[in-house]
Order: structure tokens, then C-alpha cells, then sequence
């Protein structure tokens, strides 16, 4: 029976928006359409790290041929990882994990997920402001307003609008979002503008780890298609007291990443220096690290209608810090899960597979935004020139092991026996 026919609205067109889109017409929803309060489609940020994980879902969907035209090769190693006074080797990670990690500008990515997405799917400039729980005989289940006074009507709300989101406000969940203590810089730095031993060093994945702070480099992007930059990420560590922005994100003189590292190797110094060359105006991004609190529940059910319901999935539901690079792969799990749940449920009562897909997906996510947590104090430690019992490449290995080598699609086949009706399925 399942929710095929079912309308389908989508709040949010950032990465996690568009993949679970992308799982909705690769699991065959037929009534789907996505509303992003942006004028246009475009990604802030630096590179992304999209691990095998999340890799075995976008190739599913045939996206693996678009990914790899821009994105990183085959790395030397998973994580390499260097002192951040000398610049000397400390140890690496080695890739254990296939299809391996593909390391691309987040914009690349969502050029991606937008190739197989029908432009009929997709409506712009939609800032969501509110949703009427409807009551009259006939009328749609939900009503959602938004602020360019355009309406749209549901049956299944989903609200992929991130760690701010609209659809979790409107749910009543007024919880804050927790400081993390850290802030992170992101830039970019083309490998032209750097010294040749340097640009060699940091076409792998390297992490110069500091005291209470680190600088994580990612190799995005190749050099066949003129995609290939050195994506800088810093982690630092500062006292909210000092964040003199109203939003989350705002752009940062570089000297303020530099006070930070002043007196690191000189691998770090070509990187500030590279910084500098690429920017008109000295400065780049600065977020501050916010994560949410687990949530007990991550649905509603419209009142005395049993197949109708608003659900929150990706960082609405199960916000991560980025210290293991799992955000954006937690929203592509969980898209093709709830996706192929909407699409092969046996009944039509959307309360027990909104539950089931939640029992799946919880356990998981909830450890990631807890383990990432606790990578992100074991990256900037207290003695950032040696490694420990549990920081060395076997115990950093064993960390990231159950994270990518983890395959959604083989868990909902086996969990989802007596719960789905597979008959067409394409799993």
C-alpha cells in the first residue's frame, strides 16, 4: 500500500533537501516537490567529505560517474596527520572502506544531486512561515504559508531545513542549540600560490593538530577538470563571548585565523599565505559550531488522520558537528530510508512507519552526534605531538569503522522484512 500517491512536500533545498528528492524518485514517490527559500540554488562553504557510507547510496542513484568528474581520486590515505610545530609526520589512517571517499566543493555536490532532479520539482525564493493544521472536510492535511505569500498543500511534510529549522519550530520544538567552543575557518587555497614540497603534502588529506585546535586540509576536487584546490578548514577554539555576528556564518578577516596559528610549522604559514593570494578582500568564512541535543521523537501525526504527517530529517532531526564528516551522510542515509519506508509500507498507517524508520535511523545518528563530539576534543588536544591510546591510526580507524562500512540499504531489507512489501522495489 504504502504513500506513493501521497503529496509530498520537502522544506529545504540545501544537500539534505536534495538527496532525500533524489532518494523520493529513485524509491518512485510520485508527488514530490521541493521548496528552498533561496532565490537560487548554491552552496556556502569549503569542501566535503562524502565517505563510502553515503557513497554506495549516491551510486545507486547513478550519480557516481558525476561525483567523480569533480571530486578527489583515489587518496594515498584516509588521514594524514602532522605536527603542528615542525610540520613532522605523526601517523596516518589508511582508506579501508569501499567505494572510497570523495572529497568535492559542497556546491559540485549539489550540482550532482540536481542532474536527474525534474526542474518541475524544484520552486525557488519559498521561505517558509508557517503551517496550518487543517480541519475542514476535503481540505488538504496541511497548509504551508510562505513569506512571498504563496501557499502549498501536503498530505507529508518533511523538514529539511537544517539546524535553524522553520518545520521543527513550527512542530513546538523551541529548543537552543548548544555552543560547541570552537569556531571554524573555511577557505581555499589553489595549489599554484603554494611552495612545490607544501602543494605536494597537502594533495592528501592532512591535519596539523594543534593544542585545543587543529587544520584540517582536504584535497577536493581533481586536476583534470580544474576542480583541484586545497580545502582549508580550522578549527579553533574560542569563547562565544567573542563571535560578533548575529548569524551563525559571516566572513573573517584571515589575520584572525592567523593569530591562532602564528607560530605553527611553515606548511601552515604557506597555507595562511595562500589564503591571502586567493581572496580580494583578506578575509573568509567563520561559523561558529553549534549541535542540538537528541530529540525523543522526530514526527507528528495530523490529528484524527492516520496517513497524514509532518517529520523532520538530516540536521532538523540529528544535527552533528562536522569532526567526523558525517553530516551531510547522515541525510543521505536517512533520505533513502525514510523514502523507501513512505514508498513500501504495507499499510496505510503512517504513525508505525514513521516509527520504524526513526527506530532505524535513531540509535545510529544519535551515536555519530556523539562520537563526533568526541573526536572533534581528541583532534584538538591537550597534547596535540603524540599519539595515545586512543589516538593512534588503529584506534582512529576502529572509531571511523562502524560509520563506513555500515550500508542502509542492506539494514532496511533485513529490519524491514514483515514491515515493507519489497514487490518492486529497486533495493
Amino acid at each position: 500500500m504504502g504513500f506513493e500517491d501521497k503529496r509530498v512536500v520537502i522544506v529545504g533545498g540545501g544537500l539534505g533537501g536534495m538527496a532525500f528528492l533524489n532518494a523520493a524518485l529513485y524509491a518512485g514517490l510520485k508527488n514530490v516537490q521541493l521548496y528552498e527559500q533561496a532565490a537560487k540554488f548554491g552552496e556556502v562553504g569549503a569542501g566535503v567529505n562524502i565517505t563510502s557510507n553515503a557513497n554506495r547510496i549516491l551510486d545507486a542513484f547513478g550519480l557516481q560517474e558525476s561525483m567523480t568528474r569533480k571530486s578527489s581520486g583515489k587518496l594515498p590515505c584516509y588521514m594524514e596527520y602532522h605536527n603542528y610545530k615542525t610540520g613532522g609526520y605523526i601517523g596516518h589512517i589508511g582508506e579501508f572502506s569501499q567505494p572510497h571517499a570523495r572529497l568535492l566543493h559542497r556546491a559540485h555536490l549539489l550540482d550532482s544531486l540536481k542532474e536527474r532532479v525534474p526542474e518541475s520539482s524544484l520552486k525557488l525564493g519559498k521561505h517558509l512561515a508557517s503551517i496550518d493544521r487543517n480541519t475542514a472536510t476535503g481540505a488538504a492535511p496541511y497548509t504551508l504559508h510562505f513569506q512571498d505569500g504563496s501557499t502549498a498543500e501536503a498530505d507529508i511534510v518533511i523538514g529539511c531545513d537544517g539546524i535553524k529549522s522553520n518545520v521543527r519550530r513550527e512542530m513546538g520544538l523551541g529548543d537552543d542549540p548548544n555552543y560547541s567552543g570552537q569556531v571554524v575557518y573555511r577557505g581555499f587555497v589553489d595549489y599554484k600560490d603554494l611552495p612545490t614540497e607544501t602543494a605536494a603534502l597537502l594533495r592528501k588529506t592532512v591535519n596539523f593538530r594543534g593544542p585545543k585546535r587543529h587544520l584540517l586540509i582536504l584535497p577536493i576536487g581533481n586536476q583534470e577538470t580544474g576542480t583541484d584546490r586545497a580545502a582549508v578548514i580550522g578549527f579553533m577554539s574560542e569563547p562565544l563571548e567573542a563571535w560578533d555576528s548575529e548569524s551563525w556564518m559571516s566572513r573573517s578577516d584571515i589575520d584572525s585565523l592567523q593569530e591562532h596559528v602564528r607560530d605553527w610549522c611553515p606548511e601552515v604559514q604557506h597555507i595562511i599565505a595562500g589564503l591571502r593570494k586567493g581572496s580580494g578582500d583578506g578575509k573568509m568564512l567563520k561559523q561558529a559550531l553549534y549541535v542540538r541535543d537528541p530529540i525523543d521523537k522526530w514526527y507528528e501525526i495530523k490529528s484524527e488522520q492516520k496517513d497524514a504527517g509532518i517529520i523532520l530529517l538530516g540536521d532538523s532531526a540529528h544535527s552533528t558537528l562536522p569532526h567526523q564528516g558525517q553530516g551531510t551522510c547522515m541525510a543521505i542515509e536517512s533520505g533513502i530510508a525514510l523514502a523507501t519506508v513512505l514508498r513500501h509500507w504495507k499499510t496505510d498507517d503512517l504513525e508505525a512507519a514513521f516509527k520504524f524508520y526513526q527506530d532505524l535511523r535513531k540509535p545510529r545518528t544519535d551515536r555519530v552526534t556523539r562520537t563526533s563530539y568526541e573526536a572533534g576534543k581528541l583532534a584538538s588536544s591537550d597534547s596535540p605531538s603524540q599519539m595515545s591510546d586512543n589516538f593512534n591510526p588503529d584506534a582512529l580507524r576502529e572509531r571511523m569503522r562502524w560509520i563506513m562500512e555500515y550500508n542502509v540499504l542492506e539494514d532496511l531489507k533485513t529490519k524491514g522484512q514483515g514491515y515493507l512489501d519489497f514487490q518492486g522495489s529497486r533495493l
